[in-house]
């Protein structure tokens, strides 16, 4: 009887805790594995960055942005590396901010499109993604709080393809394909086959409700093709991050320690055991927010970058971006008030459609996967304003007129 009252006490906490981000795994683990022993254990398999790697004192952070002293602000990098590395060299695929309120333990979950075209300190303009190539997560975070404003000191990485393995520990994942996605699905799946050598390859038979595999959910997360480009795409990693989590829920303590400890021989992070068990006491306590897509207003457009100076390569531009910060500020930090020009829910993202550029304004880009809840309110504090530093208004500026044809 003990027994059974310990396994739904555990079961309570860990469906109380819906996230949608790798930090928020970490701190499952805590309370799964029951102390510091365990953290240990699970911070000696991760890779942990050198000095020469990661050094906080040289993230850039734009003049007069003052550190958010009731908030903590984690970059989420997931990187698609071959060879198992995490660092330097490797784009981000996928760019996640995950911002905890320390007062009222609200948090909220952002997702930074790759290809967002940014100003990289010391390279200059290029997509989001290139950042983390250049010069690993050190530049990436530098990336984030010159373009956006913002105070990132902490980062975690993951290696996407640990999600194949997890999916195939959980016993597979319940996901809608549609007709148009089916064949992109199984190309993507050979493709996996290929680069690991797998022989059986297993592709779906159609279209509808049905469990991925492990290769077949990565495949469907990889899909960009049937319209909507990245945005669709990282709606669709959404989708299956969250029908992994629905899954993950519902297993046992002993299939989720081996989920947790092979995330953990994936990832890298400048996040300290102390840091972890900080941010676990209150976990139980914990109110989600289902994640968001940024920038808000978006133009997509083929530019010369710091890469590609000889050729054009697509990218998005952001056409309003001091007045979308507006809204990021307030969702992540209860700053002023949000923009008044509207923005568009992942609703807007369908095939047709394509690029959210139209219809803009606060809500933006709140998930509507199945099982997901509408994200909770801020309470601003009136004290706080937001208005773009000198740094980001010029980088607004100078995308307003790429977006509009000058330049290129």
């Amino acid at each position: 009887m003990a027994n059974e009252k310990e396994k739904k006490k555990t079961k309570k906490k860990v469906s109380t805790l819906k996230i949608a981000g790798i930090t928020f795994l970490m701190l499952i683990a805590i309370v799964v594995g029951g102390g510091y022993g365990y953290v240990n254990y699970l911070v000696s398999l991760t890779n942990t960055p050198t000095k020469e790697e990661f050094d906080q004192k040289n993230i850039v952070q734009n003049e007069g942005v003052e550190t958010k002293e009731e908030y903590w602000t984690c970059a989420v990098f997931g990187v698609d590396a071959r060879d198992s590395t995490l660092g330097k060299g490797n784009r981000s695929d996928s760019v996640i901010l995950a911002s905890l309120n320390l007062k009222t333990n609200e948090v909220t979950l952002t997702s930074i499109y790759r290809d967002t075209l940014v100003d990289i300190p010391g390279y200059g303009y290029d997509k989001l993604t290139h950042a983390y190539a250049f010069g690993g997560p050190e530049l990436a975070i530098s990336t984030l709080n010159h373009n956006f404003d913002l105070d990132i000191k902490d980062y975690v990485t993951v290696n996407f393809a640990v999600a194949e393995d997890i999916v195939d520990l959980l016993g597979g994942v319940e996901i809608d394909v549609q007709p148009n996605e089916v064949k992109w699905l199984n190309g993507y799946v050979r493709s996996l086959a290929r680069e690991g050598a797998d022989t059986n390859v297993k592709y779906i038979d159609g279209p509808g409700r049905q469990t991925l595999t492990g290769s077949q959910a990565v495949a469907y997360s990889r899909i960009r093709y049937t319209g909507g480009g990245d945005y669709k795409r990282a709606k669709r990693q959404r989708t299956v991050l969250n029908a992994t989590f629905e899954k993950a829920k519902t297993c046992s303590i002993g299939t989720l320690n081996q989920v947790i400890q092979t995330m953990f021989s994936h990832i890298n992070t400048n996040l300290t055991v102390p840091d972890m068990l900080g941010l676990a006491k209150d976990i139980t306590s914990y109110q989600i927010k289902d994640s968001q897509g940024f920038p808000y207003h978006t133009k997509n457009a083929r530019v010369n970058t710091y890469s590609y100076q000889d050729s054009k390569i697509a990218v998005d531009i952001p056409t309003m971006l001091a007045e979308d910060l507006k809204t990021l500020h307030y969702q992540l930090y209860g700053e002023g008030a949000p923009s008044t020009v509207e923005a568009p829910s992942d609703s807007y993202l369908e095939e047709d459609n394509g690029v959210a550029n139209k219809n803009n304004g606060y809500g933006a880009g709140q998930s509507t996967e199945e099982g997901s809840t509408e994200a909770t309110q801020v309470n601003p504090d009136p004290e706080k304003q937001y208005s773009p530093s000198s740094e980001v208004q010029g980088i607004s500026d100078y995308l307003a007129q790429q977006a509009n044809g000058l330049g290129y």
